[in-house]
């Protein structure tokens, strides 16, 4: 993810209608939003690190088709041999570097399959279209299951794509032809920064509307906060024993903290899903501003965290680079040494 691409995702709370009114703010800054983690019981989802990897990996794969893409256009796009893909999904370009053989387009996301497994990878920011995405936090439905609550409309706009290149409808259309066959029993989604805000959204809406499957996974790494407390409420209830959400976060990464998390406030609430998993790496930023005081002013929050952004920009993007995330998971994983060789477009 490019340091600019850090900078729009700060611009979080600039919303679609200017300073929002109307706030009800009883969390300051909000720590993570939600209750504390509990251990997983018995017949809960267990999390497990070398999914995990190979999960990440797959993001890495995701970053590498855009430039596979750019340079080689549409017919160069690859994933790991041992891998099957299905389908690209592409977005529309604003502006910035298209594919070489069609200049309106860019890899957004990939279906790919393994012996019973399917696996939806969404790429993270990148694109000038993708900054867009991040920084449109106004609040609108999230319609695709019931009682959906609200969340980003930059994130949803990314996630549902527009009439000439769909997002979510093209991908429910490919898992419906592939789950058809009866060839396959698991489904796993993924993303890193961006991709993992897109991921959040697909979990409940694949949980809930792709049949034929026994288990949908969702591991997210570094993803920022999508939904109000309603859609984290719906999202929790969707989980299960094979429903199963886990977002890996860097504790020093600056974006799994954004939006100003716990802030009740007009189409400006943002709160974290649970299944939380740690891992360290990198520089301790210091504080975030406590908002608690700010009464929904979302001018001056974003004023103060663009300051925080650009005095910090140098550690907020290694805390948050997908390189960095591979490799801490690797070095934690069963064999380092193998798995490093895996850091897909990484610099050794």
């Amino acid at each position: 993810m490019r340091k600019t691409g850090l900078l729009a995702l700060l611009l979080l709370v600039i919303v679609s209608f200017g300073v929002a009114g109307g706030c009800n703010n009883n969390s300051g800054n909000g720590g993570d939003g939600g209750v504390g983690e509990p251990a997983p019981g018995p017949n809960e989802p267990q999390y497990d690190l070398e999914l995990a990897i190979d999960l990440m990996e797959l993001s890495l794969v995701a970053y590498n088709q855009r430039t596979q893409c750019i340079n080689g256009g549409m017919g160069a796009i690859t994933v790991p041999s041992h891998y099957t893909l299905k389908e690209v999904i592409y977005r529309s370009v604003i502006t910035g570097s298209p594919c070489l053989d069609d200049d309106t387009v860019i890899p957004f996301a990939f279906i790919a399959t393994l012996d019973d497994n399917i696996y939806v990878v969404f790429r993270g920011t990148e694109t000038f279209s993708d900054e867009i995405s991040d920084i449109a936090a106004f609040q609108i439905p999230y319609n695709f299951v019931p009682n959906g609550g609200k969340v980003s409309l930059g994130f949803l706009s990314a996630y549902q794509g527009d009439n000439t290149n769909p997002v979510q409808s093209a991908i429910l259309s490919k898992l419906d032809e592939l789950t058809m066959t009866g060839n396959y029993s698991n489904l796993y989604i993924t993303g890193h920064s961006l991709g993992g805000a897109v991921a959040f959204l697909a979990f409940p809406d694949f949980s809930q509307n792709v049949g034929m499957i026994d288990s949908v996974t969702m591991y997210n790494f570094a993803g920022p906060a999508v939904g109000d407390s309603q859609f984290v409420s719906t999202y929790e209830a969707t989980e299960s024993l094979n429903r199963a959400s886990f977002r890996i976060v860097n504790t020093n990464d600056l974006v799994p903290m954004l939006p100003p998390l716990g802030l009740n406030c007009d189409n400006f609430s943002y709160f974290h899903v649970d299944g939380e998993e740690k891992i360290f790496f990198g520089t301790v930023l210091p504080a975030l501003p406590d908002f608690a005081g700010d009464s929904c002013d979302l001018v001056t929050i974003a004023a103060q965290l663009v300051v925080y952004g650009l005095i910090n920009k140098d550690a907020i993007g290694e805390n948050h680079s997908h390189c960095t995330y591979f490799s801490t998971l690797c070095s934690m994983g069963s064999s380092p040494s193998t798995c490093s060789q895996r850091a897909i477009g990484c610099t050794p």
